[in-house]
């Protein structure tokens, strides 16, 4: 009887950490309103570390070379765009830029949409890249998370971005710094789009030189606006990937 008391037991702590370890993880909450009036949340997780996409911990080992998060727009009534919809979204929608002080790929900006080339659209919530609407499970791919399996997350919309930085990719003498402004966006089918409030984040990985190289990466915190920022907004109007100023023209 002891020795069954004592399995079960075991088998609870066990089931127990493994559901801990697989909840989200709230690094910061932003609020998302449209005219003043509050609309739901932009949820930030807490960041974790990996190495180009493996060994994924919330502490950072010395071969670290990117981070990892999670981003959930909650808004306020579950991810529902009928019934009371203040802003007449069709769809809510992620969009982020991304700004680097690495070497680039031919045709890449220091500052651009961070999607892939191939997109025909400028929101990371579209395949291949990561995400999730509504009552989801995390992605398939758990190497590159702190958990394991897929664990179910529920939100209007979701992305899951593990970006890194290998050495060979640095640029001798120089920090390596990448910066992510993660907007929300309420699309319509057949009005102007309007982006909503933000999260800033990114890491840095200090230059140690010599054999040393860089260092893990470090976290570089969050921020919020009620507003894209200037450069996310020149970004938009600039891009010559993809056409999108806050309207129907690039669809």
């Amino acid at each position: 009887m002891t020795y069954k008391v004592f399995i079960t037991t075991v088998t609870m702590l066990i089931t127990s950490n493994f559901l801990a370890a697989a909840e989200l993880v709230e690094g910061q909450t932003c609020p998302v309103t449209f005219k003043n009036e509050p609309i739901g949340s932009l949820i930030l997780s807490k960041p974790w570390y990996h190495s180009s996409r493996s060994n994924a911990h919330y502490i950072a080992s010395d071969n670290a070379t990117g981070i990892g998060i999670e981003i959930h727009l909650k808004n306020n009534f579950s991810g529902q765009v009928d019934g009371l919809n203040l802003a007449d979204c069709d769809r809510f929608r992620l969009l982020q830029i991304r700004t680097t002080t690495a070497k680039l790929l031919p045709g890449e900006k220091n500052i651009q949409i961070d999607v892939p080339d191939q997109f025909t659209n400028p929101f990371y919530d579209s395949a291949p890249l990561e995400h999730g609407y509504g009552l989801h499970q995390t992605p398939i791919d758990d190497s590159d998370k702190p958990w394991q399996g897929r664990p179910y997350r529920d939100s209007a919309v979701a992305l899951y971005d593990t970006p890194y930085v290998s050495d060979s990719w640095g640029i001798e003498g120089q920090d390596i710094e990448v910066k992510f402004e993660t907007c929300a966006v309420c699309e319509r089918e057949s009005q102007f789009d309007t982006v909503l409030s933000c999260g800033h984040w990114g890491y840095r990985r200090d230059y140690m030189g010599g054999m040393t190289g860089w260092s893990e990466p470090e976290f570089t915190g969050f921020q919020c606006s009620d507003s894209p920022s200037p450069d996310f907004q020149k970004t938009l109007n600039l891009s010559n990937r993809i056409e999108y100023s806050y309207w129907i023209h690039w669809r």
